[in-house]
């Protein structure tokens, strides 16, 4: 694009012309292109001996081209990394392969081709982008673990760029082994990378794996709540339970309430129970008992937390520091024992909502694609319930089936290691992402707003050291007796649990300040 510029200026009598061509290079990621008039006006004062000071003014119409930055959609190189060139490198990403398949996750990260799947294809379009505009290209191997990458890991091998994993987050990656990502040079304030993850796993200025929007199953390990629409819509069809998640009114009462509603005795045996026959009790809700911790989290309580709220924070427990603790434990008593609330089985939670015979179900969003292929179900989600109306935000919890990716230092060269995710989570972001979102909300869900809805979870979610490190093992499992037996130990089991959950954390902080930053 260019711009010219021509100014005339006339002064006295003297005619004189002086022609300024001033060119200026196009921006490359312009798409739209609007002409502006400007209007220039030169003033000059003259003085001569028989006319006096007079002022001559000229107007000069300038054309601009303005160039407007289109929204980046993703397939063009991400400003400030246009000279990033990987030479042809192969990127190899180790996965986990899970036996039963859902939680297996190679496809988060490499795909073969295009299926017509949403998903599959976004993977496979964010590679063959990255491939063209950086010149790599990225390969998985399937159940990496097993098939070489610690071996790899220990003789320095630098094959493996990164490996996806579940669980060992505070133990196993926190050997010395694997990368502080902290100080690989990334910019990790940038919204592709998972922020609540960030500053959840962080503890002492250091964090051993990294989730962002390539991390699907991270995604899909949030717990969440579903309800079947024909089920609410029979008795609540006045009542948009989308505006009470937007107002801060979708609370433990009212699901509560609303669980007491719809529930029906419909063999007239005087109890509640999940069956799946003709005369099938319609129940208020089906779940498992994770969803005990899923509520605890959701009410705001955490098992650990941290001294401040920085990657500098040090892990502490959360027991002894929430005065709310007890009331919280007091309310899922009640609500859990609402005739009507049905903790069962992983399949039966599925059953429930497909065939009709629950109105809400407490599950891992992963299971609304589960769900895909049953006929005429018409199925929204929401966040877990807050504690009341005084709680500012929801909270989500993730499962420790979540993937995330730990880097090993046996891939030495830190610069392209940090160019390389950086440009993987920021394509994932635009390209990914917005296919994960809508894939949930048009093909598994049945309405627009469960896609708003699955925005709000993944921004709440809630990565706890305390259930995922096993820092709190303990009280973990004591929150589930406590309810199920409807006895309010709180204050007593967090102060006794609290000394065994300091002691765990401290262990921790040690091995992590014995691992050098400085590889």
């Amino acid at each position: 694009m260019k711009r010219i510029a021509t100014i005339i200026l006339a002064v006295a009598m003297l005619v004189s012309v002086l022609v300024f061509a001033v060119a200026c290079s196009g921006d490359k990621g312009g798409t739209t292109t609007q002409k502006t008039e400007v209007e220039t006006t030169a003033k000059g004062d003259v003085t001569t001996a028989d006319s006096g000071s007079q002022t001559t003014t000229e107007t000069v119409t300038e054309t601009e081209e303005v160039t407007e930055s289109a929204e980046p959609t993703g397939k063009e190189v991400l400003p400030g990394y246009e000279d990033v060139n990987f030479g042809g490198r192969t990127f190899l990403i180790a996965s986990n392969a899970d036996e039963d398949g859902d939680w297996a996750d190679a496809a988060d990260f490499w795909v073969e081709g295009i299926t017509n799947d949403a998903i599959n294809d976004a993977v496979w379009e964010r590679n063959d982008v990255m491939s063209k505009l950086y010149n790599c290209s990225i390969e998985v191997d399937n159940g990496g673990w097993d098939n070489g990458f610690n071996a790899a890991v220990a003789s320095g091998d630098d094959r493996y760029i990164a490996a996806s994993s579940e669980y060992a987050l505070f133990g196993g990656y926190a050997s010395g082994k694997y990368y502080n990502v902290l100080k690989l040079g990334m910019d990790l304030t940038q919204d592709w990378w998972d922020q609540n993850f960030i500053m959840d796993a962080s503890c002492d200025g250091k964090l051993f794996g990294i989730i962002g929007d390539f991390s699907l199953h991270a995604m899909s390990a949030t717990w969440i709540m579903f309800f079947n629409k024909d089920v609410y819509e029979s008795k609540f069809a006045d009542t948009d339970i989308y505006q009470l998640v937007r107002d801060k009114k979708w609370t433990l009462d009212v699901m509560a309430d609303m669980i007491d509603k719809i529930k029906n005795d419909a063999n007239g045996d005087s109890s509640y129970t999940f069956t799946e026959g003709a005369d099938a009790d319609t129940l208020g809700l089906m779940t498992t008992a994770h969803n005990y911790r899923g509520l605890y989290f959701a009410s705001g309580l955490r098992l650990v937390t941290k001294t401040e709220q920085t990657t500098d924070g040090s892990f502490i427990t959360a027991l002894t520091n929430q005065p709310n603790g007890a009331d919280v434990i007091d309310k899922l008593i009640t609500v859990c024992n609402t005739e009507g609330y049905i903790s069962g089985g992983y399949s039966d939670v599925q059953k429930g909502i497909q065939n009709g015979t629950t109105l809400f179900a407490g599950e891992v969003m992963d299971v609304l694609r589960r769900m895909a292929g049953a006929e005429n179900l018409r199925v929204g989600v929401l966040p877990q319930p807050l504690y009341d109306e005084g709680q500012k935000e929801y909270h989500c919890y993730v499962n420790n089936r979540a993937a995330f990716l730990c880097i090993p230092t046996s891939f030495s060269d830190m610069e392209v290691i940090a160019d390389f995710f950086t440009l993987f989570a920021y394509h994932s972001s635009k390209l990914v992402r917005p296919a994960y979102i809508n894939t949930f909300k048009y093909t598994y869900a049945n309405d627009e707003e469960s896609g708003e809805m699955i925005d709000i979870i993944i921004d709440s979610r809630v990565f706890d050291p305390g259930y995922l490190g096993s820092f709190a093992i303990k009280m973990d499992g004591y929150i589930g007796t406590m309810i199920t037996d409807k006895k309010n130990n709180y204050v007593k089991a967090s102060t006794s649990y609290a000394k065994s959950d300091t002691a765990n954390l401290e262990a921790y902080r040690e091995k992590i300040a014995a691992i050098d930053d400085n590889y």
